[in-house]
């Protein structure tokens, strides 16, 4: 069985880059889950061309994030996957489709109910991606692993 999430910033909390939302996360059953996401934006303005990620915390305690040795960066957890940037003449917008980043395992149902979508540069900062998409969908699907 596979439950779909879906995101729209128009209705989430918050600025493009960090939006906040509320799930009841008790709708869903609490055994582990494969996590793939899909993310659309509308083609707007967008002039950055590096590399954005997202992250949202749903408890993935496997996705890990490697610093160099001589950095004392502190990175976030929660990373989930990262955009692609597609121009469209002198614009442009961000997507990924289930394909585009590796599964996401869950030991349980997420926990926390509300939480926070971000979108970063691909940067050791973790720095705001500017301009953020204002509008978007993100949709979250939660497959139930087999036992």
């Amino acid at each position: 069985m596979i439950y779909n999430v879906v995101l729209q910033s128009s209705i989430g909390g918050g600025g493009a880059a960090s939006e906040t939302f509320f799930y009841d996360w008790t709708q869903l059953e609490d055994v582990p889950y494969k996590v793939s996401f899909s993310f659309s934006c509308p083609v707007v303005a967008l002039t950055n061309t590096a590399i954005a990620t997202i992250y949202i915390d749903l408890g993935q305690t496997q996705n890990k994030i490697a610093q160099a040795q001589t950095s004392s960066i502190i990175y976030k957890g929660s990373y989930l996957g990262s955009l692609l940037y597609t121009p469209y003449g002198a614009n442009g917008y961000l997507y990924a489709d289930v394909a585009t980043n590796p599964l996401t395992y869950l030991a349980g149902r997420p926990r926390n109910n509300n939480f926070l979508v971000e979108i970063h540069n691909n940067t050791p900062a973790n720095v705001d991606y500017a301009p953020a998409p204002t509008q978007y969908t993100l949709i979250l699907s939660f497959e139930k692993i087999s036992k």
